[in-house]
C-alpha cells in the first residue's frame, strides 16, 4: 500500500478509505471513495465484493457513466455532475488563449460551480451515507480526484476534521490516482498535467465559493445541504 487509506483494487485506482481521516480503527470500511470503477478484473471485482459496499454512488455526467458496471450486492445511485473542464480548455485553444495558467484557472472555475451548481448533488451523497445506517457506502467519479475529492472534502468538514488534514488527503490522489491516455486531446503536456494532477488552489477555490456565498463551509453545510449538528454527529457515528 502507498498510504494507509488506500486500497488496492485491480483495474481501479485512487481508492481509499475516508474513514482513516477520522482515526477510525482498522475494520469495516464505512464509506470510500475512489476513481471509476468500469474496468475492475476479475480478481478486483472479488476484493470490491469483500469490501460489502451496500451502496455505490456515481458523481460522473451521463455519458461518462454510460459502461458504468453491474456490481453484485450494490444498489447503484446515479447524482450526475456533467463534464465541463476539457470543453473549457478546447475553447481556450480554439481563440488562442491555452495556457498551463488558463488550465488553472479553468479548474478553479470548475471547483467553484460545483459549489454553486451542485449542491443538491453533495446533499444526495450526505443523506445516502447517513440512510445507510453503517452499511458501507463509496463515491466516485472518473478518476476520483475532483468532483469526488470535493464530496471527500465536505464529508471530513462535517466530521470536524482540520482544513491542513482535508487538504493533505486531497493531495493523496497525486500519489494514488493512475490516469488514462489522454493524448487523443490535443493540448500540450504542461496543460494536460494541470488538469490530471490536483492542487491545493482547487480545492481552496471551492472553500472561497463556500465563504463568498454562504459565509463559510460550516453554513454552506448546514444552509445549501441542510447538514446540521443532528447530522454531523449522526454521520461521526456513522463512520465509526
Amino acid at each position: 500500500m502507498e498510504h494507509d487509506s488506500h486500497i488496492v483494487l485491480d483495474g481501479a485506482s485512487n481508492v481509499r478509505d475516508l474513514g482513516r481521516r477520522v482515526g477510525a480503527v482498522p475494520g469495516p470500511r464505512r464509506v470510500v471513495r475512489s476513481a471509476n470503477l468500469d474496468l475492475l478484473s476479475p480478481h478486483g471485482r472479488q476484493a470490491f465484493g469483500e469490501l460489502g459496499i451496500a451502496v455505490v454512488i456515481d458523481l460522473r455526467g451521463k455519458v461518462e457513466a454510460a459502461a458504468a458496471p453491474v456490481l453484485e450486492g450494490t444498489t447503484r445511485v446515479h447524482l450526475p455532475i456533467e463534464p465541463t473542464v476539457v470543453a473549457a480548455l478546447l475553447q481556450h485553444r480554439a481563440a488562442g488563449t491555452l495556457s498551463v495558467d488558463a488550465a488553472i484557472g479553468v479548474m478553479q472555475d470548475a471547483y467553484r460551480r460545483f459549489i454553486v451548481d451542485h449542491a443538491a448533488v453533495f446533499a444526495e451523497v450526505f443523506h445516502h451515507v447517513l440512510a445507510a445506517r453503517r452499511r458501507p457506502v463509496l463515491f466516485h467519479c472518473a478518476a476520483g480526484k475532483d468532483r469526488t475529492g470535493v464530496a471527500a472534502a465536505l464529508i471530513l468538514t462535517a466530521l470536524g476534521i482540520a482544513r491542513s488534514a482535508i487538504i493533505e488527503d486531497y493531495l493523496l490522489s497525486n500519489r494514488l490516482y493512475r490516469s488514462p491516455n489522454l493524448a487523443t486531446i490535443d493540448i500540450p503536456d504542461a496543460v494536460r498535467e494541470a488538469i490530471v494532477k490536483v492542487r491545493p488552489s482547487y480545492l481552496a477555490a471551492a472553500f472561497d465559493a463556500m465563504t463568498e456565498g454562504w459565509g463559510g463551509p460550516d453554513s454552506y453545510l448546514e444552509k445549501a445541504l441542510g447538514i446540521g449538528a443532528r447530522e454531523r454527529e449522526a454521520l461521526g457515528e456513522a463512520m465509526r
